[in-house]
């Protein structure tokens, strides 16, 4: 068993998808494979301590609450359980690799050791809404590679002072030629992410304020703070099939879910935004007064560095990782 790289999921009150989504669709031979558990009731969690066992996957209870903590939970396992783990691949339950090989190709990464200087990674994202054989056929041939661009990159609508993220649609699919190649950016696509784990031992403060929404963003936010890019693999590929949620009675939109009062999946919807708020500094109500304060506070960060750069042109660095 390859033993440089872990793949875990965190579940709250959605162990059927565990059971008949994740496993089914995620092929982890040759890979440990972790559950957290997020507070879920106790029934729930009963049968997903089953559901580990039957199938051979590590169970452990959440040290606090949140994706984030979860994750802080998988790095203490590793340090103190996996010396030679050096990356963790995290997945919501929506989503799973659809790139052949998708975790050898990693573990090769890492053991050539060509991810050290990165503090996270980040796939290409093929929706449900663009999952069809058109599309697939562009991707498989790099003509419309849509990894995910961050929050950094803040637009003013014409009609309203809140941000807009400048996404894949509008910067990615434009230029695809220029973005074929690994690259970094603020954060990618977070559904599927990957963790260097020495570096989140290194820099990262989990938060539990971030239950589920921009929980890794912040993270994200934090490794660029201390100059540790995020890196998108640009010909890994991930399906993230958000529907699929209504199958088992979940809105499929989880900001909605979660503002209609469904914390028993998603965590209470708000807060994170008047955290996110303090803590970097994005006034998000009237971005507009953001800009100053981000340009005189991050300087000599990547933070700082992102926003001085016109994605329009092309990613802030590109890196050639050979063939993998």
């Amino acid at each position: 068993m390859k033993d440089n790289l872990i793949i875990y999921v965190s579940s709250r009150n959605n162990y059927n998808m565990l059971e008949h989504e994740v496993l089914k669709n995620i092929n982890r031979e040759g890979f440990e494979f972790i559950n957290v558990d997020d507070r879920s009731i106790e029934s729930e969690k009963e049968y997903g301590k089953e559901i580990c066992k039957k199938n051979n996957i590590t169970f452990l209870d959440n040290k606090s609450s949140g994706v984030q903590m979860a994750t802080q939970t998988v790095v203490d396992f590793v340090n103190e359980n996996r010396p030679n783990c050096k990356w963790l691949i995290c997945f919501q339950h929506d989503i799973w690799p659809i790139s052949k090989d998708f975790f050898t190709r990693i573990s090769q990464l890492i053991e050539q050791d060509k991810l050290n200087e990165f503090g996270s990674i980040g796939f290409n994202i093929v929706d449900h809404g663009d999952y069809t054989k058109d599309a697939w056929d562009r991707f498989q041939k790099g003509e419309k590679p849509i990894g995910m661009i961050g929050f950094a990159h803040l637009g003013v609508s014409d009609n309203s002072n809140r941000w807009l993220a400048i996404g894949r649609n509008s910067v990615v699919d434009n230029k695809p030629e220029l973005f074929k190649k690994p690259f970094i950016c603020e954060f990618p696509q977070w559904p599927s992410i990957g963790i260097n784990v020495e570096k989140w031992n290194n820099c990262i403060q989990p938060d539990p304020n971030y239950e589920f929404h921009l929980w890794y963003p912040d993270i994200a936010m934090q490794f660029n703070y201390h100059n540790y890019p995020v890196l998108i693999l640009p010909n890994l590929y991930c399906f993230n099939h958000q529907r699929l949620k209504e199958k088992y009675g979940l809105n499929y939109n989880s900001a909605t879910g979660a503002m209609q009062g469904d914390e028993m999946h998603f965590g209470q919807y708000g807060p994170h935004l008047k955290n996110w708020k303090e803590k970097w500094g994005w006034d998000y109500e009237n971005v507009l007064n953001t800009f100053t304060p981000i340009k005189q506070n991050y300087v000599g960060t990547l933070i700082h560095d992102y926003f001085h750069h016109d994605i329009q042109n092309g990613p802030f660095k590109t890196y050639d990782l050979g063939k993998y």
